[in-house]
């Protein structure tokens, strides 16, 4: 085997033990020769490893890598190699199989104990949720995301829940073209060159750029509200919004206070069912003395609402419920916009909450111009719908005397 060395960056990422490994990457970082190194290692270990890019030159460059690196396991007929099927396979167990997958549907019925997809951002997000995470389950295999960014989409989502991941199942970097210590200045001077500065940061540096229909600015300046407690807001006006969780979804709860014009508390949970859910709600009102609750009513219903407003846990908070329509969304987080421009509130720091709001967009209706706000496919926006709610709580009975600004 020809293995190529490593660039320190690299040869952590290869290192780590997590299962879920998501790289975002400036170009000539050295992705391919990562996603070979992985895949060999895999493969002579007896796994079944899947490889799969939107385009046939994504595709060619690994398997090119692949072959160059068995070339002399091939020759000795230790690895067989197929070009019609695109495979490697380890006379002793374990293969290599590279698809090109544009569309994702087209891998439905393989399985693997490794799954890489390279340049995941330019898929759809069920290149993941509905096809690839179902191939693992029989071994509870590996997955391996890499990809330059592509805006604020599910893959910008993807890479901030694996930066928020406590578990060690999952882990993400971040690399720059100049990471690779192997690429001479002159080969980065010859990418450079005629690029755009928004180019350049995308592509060399690899940073997340905000969609061209994005909603929210000055999202950074505003998220600077400070650690509190209860005990500080004694007296204060507090509302919490909500917004359900439904199949797929989390569901989001925030709490702000109208007197200091900031939020105070956060949570945010999946597949917990109803009961677990409403606990966690009524703590968290209990423990802030929330006093006016706005719940979105369109995934749990106005019969599950009317319960809460006769929970005597609740008893003495206002419960008014939102109906999410075409209608009454856009004024909701129009006004959450606003609040964001002129910096009139204060929300916690937290990677995912953020990112929710940064990659959060605006589409026009043609024929109308009338806007919908929605979050980008394969996404969720459930916390930018708890602070918008728990925002119109606010606003609705009027900023607390006494603000602290």
């Amino acid at each position: 085997m020809r293995a190529r060395t490593l660039h320190p960056k690299q040869q952590a990422i290869k290192d780590s033990k997590a299962k879920r490994k998501v790289l975002v990457t400036g170009r000539r970082f050295g992705k391919t020769t990562l996603n070979a190194e992985l895949a060999i290692i895999g493969m002579l270990a007896g796994k079944r490893v899947l490889e799969a890019a939107p385009t046939a030159f994504q595709t060619d460059a690994f398997w090119n890598e692949c072959k160059r690196a068995l070339v002399n396991l091939i020759h000795a007929k230790v690895v067989v190699k197929n070009e019609t099927d695109r495979s490697l396979e380890f006379v002793k167990g374990g293969r290599i199989t590279s698809k090109t997958a544009w569309d994702a549907d087209s891998l439905r019925g393989d399985s693997a104990d490794l799954l890489i997809l390279d340049e995941f951002s330019l898929m759809k997000a069920d290149a993941w949720n509905e096809v690839g995470s179902p191939m693992l389950l029989d071994n509870d295999g590996d997955a391996i995301f890499t990809f330059t960014p592509q805006h604020k989409n599910h893959a910008y989502q993807m890479y901030v829940n694996a930066l928020g991941d406590m578990s060690g199942r999952w882990q993400a970097w971040h690399g720059t073209s100049f990471d690779n210590t192997f690429l001479s200045r002159e080969a980065l001077d010859d990418i450079v060159k005629d690029m755009t500065e928004d180019a350049y940061k995308q592509e060399i540096m690899a940073e997340f750029l905000s969609n061209e229909g994005a909603v929210f600015r000055n999202i950074a300046a505003c998220m600077k509200a400070p650690n509190t407690t209860p005990e500080a807001h004694k007296g204060h006006r507090l509302v919490m919004g909500v917004d359900w969780g439904k199949k797929n979804d989390y569901t989001a709860m925030s709490v702000g206070c109208a007197t200091c014009h900031y939020e105070v508390a956060r949570d945010r949970s999946n597949q917990v069912d109803y009961a677990v859910q409403r606990k966690r709600l009524v703590t968290l009102a209990n423990r802030w003395g929330v006093r006016t609750l706005i719940p979105e009513s369109n995934s749990i219903g106005e019969p599950i609402i009317e319960q809460l407003r006769s929970d005597t846990e609740l008893r003495g908070v206002t419960i008014r419920s939102f109906e999410t329509t075409g209608a009454s969304k856009p004024p909701l987080i129009e006004s959450l916009g606003l609040a964001l421009e002129r910096a009139e509130f204060q929300f916690q720091a937290d990677a995912i909450w953020q990112s929710e709001l940064e990659s959060y967009e605006a589409t026009y209706n043609r024929q109308t111009n009338r806007p919908s706000y929605n979050a980008p496919e394969g996404c969720h926006d459930d916390t930018v719908m708890a602070r918008a709610l728990m925002l119109s709580a606010i606003t609705s009975g009027g900023w607390a005397r006494g603000a602290a600004g």
